[in-house]
């Protein structure tokens, strides 16, 4: 069964190894709201 937070954290990992979004606003979007967490940051 896959994880729908999966795709998300993917996104995340490539925005902030490319340099879009940090390390840390990631972490903390993630803790906020996993399922807003991309919207947050600007990333899709």
């Amino acid at each position: 069964m896959n994880n729908l937070k999966d795709p998300v954290e993917t996104k995340l990992h490539t925005a902030v190894c490319s340099g879009k979004v940090t390390l840390a606003a990631a972490q903390q979007a993630i803790v906020t709201d996993w399922t807003t967490a991309l919207s947050q940051l600007g990333v899709g």
